[in-house]
């Protein structure tokens, strides 16, 4: 008789102690229902490449100790489709906790690409907080904002004033800003533009980069060349008197 009917996998649930992760945090972090980390626990299931590689580094493992068989299931080339882990008709199908909780698990980058502050004002409510804890533990990070807001109220200093005093931060605008692009180390949530919607009517895509697919490469390249081409901003110490009073 299998071992792992009886057991489960021990493995896994010995790296969730470790990490102090729960099943419903665990399923959290990876956007899926917890009866599936449930299956993963009590049994032998090898969970997809994308949660697999996920979800050891959220508990410091490695993949491939916790699933063995991982390598056996996952022996072709990743496709785009792969790295597609949730699409949602609209942004306010989004999970309200998935926004902040996809900045808060990142570890070695955070990019952020907004040409809509405000949403993300409402959706990460500590960001400036948030982002200043993750510079200070050497997360770099990188903000491109629109060369012009769209509004009277959407740059950078009317939305998150605070921002623009914390050390380490790369601030820029971009005249070609459209898109709404949040990464976090290997994860993207990505609002597309359609013509004739409103930002908040646009679908969102919840990525996953895995190994060579191309969709989140492509995406990746897209913010780099973003990044090399906007104005670098940090405003003058007369405009930061007039956003502080």
């Amino acid at each position: 008789m299998n071992t792992a009917t009886i057991t489960g996998n021990e493995r896994l649930r010995g790296a969730m102690v470790a990490a102090n992760v729960t099943i419903e945090g665990l399923a959290a972090h990876l956007g899926i229902d917890p009866k599936s980390v449930e299956r993963w626990l009590n049994t032998d299931r090898t969970p997809h490449a994308r949660n697999a590689e996920a979800a050891a580094k959220l508990l410091g493992a490695d993949a491939y100790h916790l699933w063995p068989k991982l390598g056996q299931r996952h022996r072709s080339t990743p496709t785009p489709q792969d790295e597609v882990v949730a699409c949602y008709p609209m942004r306010s199908a989004v999970p309200d906790s998935l926004w902040r909780s996809t900045l808060a698990g990142a570890t070695t980058v955070i990019d952020l690409a907004v040409a809509n502050l405000l949403f993300l004002a409402d959706a990460v409510w500590d960001l400036p907080t948030l982002l200043a804890d993750k510079s200070a533990a050497g997360v770099r990070v990188r903000i491109v904002t629109p060369e012009t807001p769209a509004g009277p109220v959407t740059g950078l200093g009317d939305v998150f004033p605070s921002l623009l005093t914390i050390p380490g931060l790369r601030l820029s605008t971009h005249a070609g800003l459209r898109a709404d692009v949040i990464r976090a180390d290997d994860d993207l949530l990505v609002t597309t533009p359609i013509d004739g919607l409103t930002p908040a009517l646009a679908p969102v895509l919840h990525l996953r980069r895995l190994g060579s697919a191309p969709m989140v490469g492509g995406y990746l390249a897209t913010l780099d060349h973003l990044y090399a081409t906007a104005t670098p901003s940090r405003p003058a110490a007369s405009h930061l008197r007039a956003v502080a009073a």
